[in-house]
């Protein structure tokens, strides 16, 4: 008998022994399953921070490719102007508009001029390719009136410096003021 109750107890004991087991690994796999989401969350989060603050950014461009630094010399010139000797090589053309907005048959031929007393166009320059020009004339052939704009927009395509169409807009704002007639873009 006292064999029998030994069998027993021991049985009871390796069962709870199993339960325990058995629960120990359910509390790890839950632990787990809560864990892991957890921290693939926080590392999203993380990341989400560091690449809006532009840390991870600086750090991630330092890895691949090491600043180099411009000479300091070359970052404080200033831009200077530049001597220009013709914007347009052509004559300007501008049509006159009907009251709906439709170009008519009359059409102004321009010519530019220079700044009086002046062999060049100044253009200011406020990046490399970008620049205005303080005093740009135009003169009427047809009239002989001569027209003169402040401040006129202008762009380095390839190697000629030439209006933009902000400049050109300026140009026909003026005109129009001046003519007192409706004026589309210019044709050149």
């Amino acid at each position: 008998m006292p064999r029998a109750k030994e069998d027993v107890d021991w049985y009871v004991d390796m069962s709870e022994r199993l339960e325990r087991r058995e629960e120990n690994r359910r509390y790890v796999v839950l632990a787990i399953c809560v864990a892991v989401p957890l921290v693939l969350m926080g590392v999203f989060v993380l990341y989400a921070v560091l690449m809006r603050s532009g840390k991870l950014r600086q750090w991630l461009g330092d890895l691949t490719s090491p600043r180099v630094e411009a000479p300091a010399a070359a970052k404080e010139l200033p831009l200077g102007p530049v001597s220009v000797k013709s914007l347009q090589k052509t004559d300007i053309r501008f049509q006159q508009l009907d009251a709906n907005g439709m170009p008519t048959s009359i059409t102004f031929f321009f010519r530019e001029l220079k700044p009086e007393q002046a062999d060049v166009f100044t253009v200011n320059r406020e990046t490399d390719v970008t620049g205005t020009i303080l005093s740009y004339r135009l003169l009427n052939i047809g009239t002989a009136d001569v027209y003169e704009f402040a401040n006129v927009q202008v762009r380095l395509i390839g190697a000629e410096w030439t209006i933009t169409e902000e400049g050109w807009k300026t140009i026909r704002d003026a005109l129009q003021a001046k003519m007192n007639v409706p004026l589309g873009l210019p044709g050149l």
